[in-house]
């Protein structure tokens, strides 16, 4: 990303150690949670993972209905089935996380601070 390097090139010369090793860590971790978002962004968008989402929402539809309508449950079996349930939201809030949202926020962060430097 070309605004990454102008970033560093302002950023991590001319300024003090202590100074430079927080500018340091502050580009890192924008570049790690830049790749991390950019590989959920495309993992998300897969195919694949667009039929999961579809089976895991209508998994967890059938799960509540099972839930509501059978009143002779045992408490294990509503345990499984809420268990069942807790796996699929958390299938669901993974596939669902607005990676292309944190993507562009770190992107608007980078070129606040590059024109903070103008």
């Amino acid at each position: 990303m070309k605004e990454l390097d102008e970033l560093k090139e302002i950023f991590l010369s001319d300024v003090d150690e202590e100074l430079k090793q927080e500018n340091l860590q502050q580009i890192q971790e924008w570049e790690k949670s830049l790749r991390y978002n950019k590989s959920l962004l495309s993992w998300q968008e897969h195919d694949i993972s667009k039929d999961i989402l579809v089976e895991m929402r209508k998994v967890y539809k059938d799960l509540s209905l099972t839930l509501l309508e059978n009143r002779n449950l045992t408490d294990e079996q509503r345990k499984s089935l809420w268990a069942k349930q807790d796996a699929c939201l958390w299938l669901i809030s993974l596939l669902s996380k607005n990676a292309r949202e944190n993507i562009d926020q770190i992107q608007r962060d980078i070129e606040t601070a590059i024109n903070a430097t103008k």
